[in-house]
């Protein structure tokens, strides 16, 4: 599928410390929901495809890391030539509409590692539940 992606907005990231022996987490959820332009001079572009603002809240403990890392990430996606629910996309599908919000966490996660650390720390989410890995 097609789709047509507007700015990725980072809502909130938060890094802190936390106890080395703290409990890995992997708590991502990827959630959809359709959304309508509230601009009558947009109105057309719905012809196209329906819009849905994608969101991905977070929080995750990498195994022995010593930090914490939450927030929530969100996209609008125009998916073209779609006009059905968002619950009715396949997961295969919204697991690649989803992908560029889990990298921005990856990216944001080794640049603050990175400062914080002294060593940017790799976090590898995929499309299971499996703990991120890290390098």
């Amino acid at each position: 599928m097609e789709a047509k992606r507007y700015p990725i907005t980072v809502e909130s990231f938060h890094y802190d410390l936390v106890k080395s022996d703290t409990p890995a987490k992997n708590d991502l959820q990827v959630a959809m929901r359709q959304i309508q332009w509230s601009d009558p001079k947009r109105q057309e572009e719905l012809k196209k495809g329906n819009l849905f603002e994608m969101m991905i809240p977070f929080d995750v403990v990498p195994d022995n890391s010593g930090f914490e890392i939450s927030g929530k990430i969100t996209q609008i996606v125009q998916v073209m030539d779609y006009f059905g629910e968002a619950n009715e996309l396949p997961q295969e599908e919204l697991g690649k509409l989803s992908r560029p919000l889990v990298e921005t966490i990856e990216t944001l996660t080794y640049q603050v590692t990175a400062v914080a650390l002294d060593q940017g720390v790799n976090l590898q989410f995929g499309a299971s539940d499996e703990q991120p890995g890290q390098h």
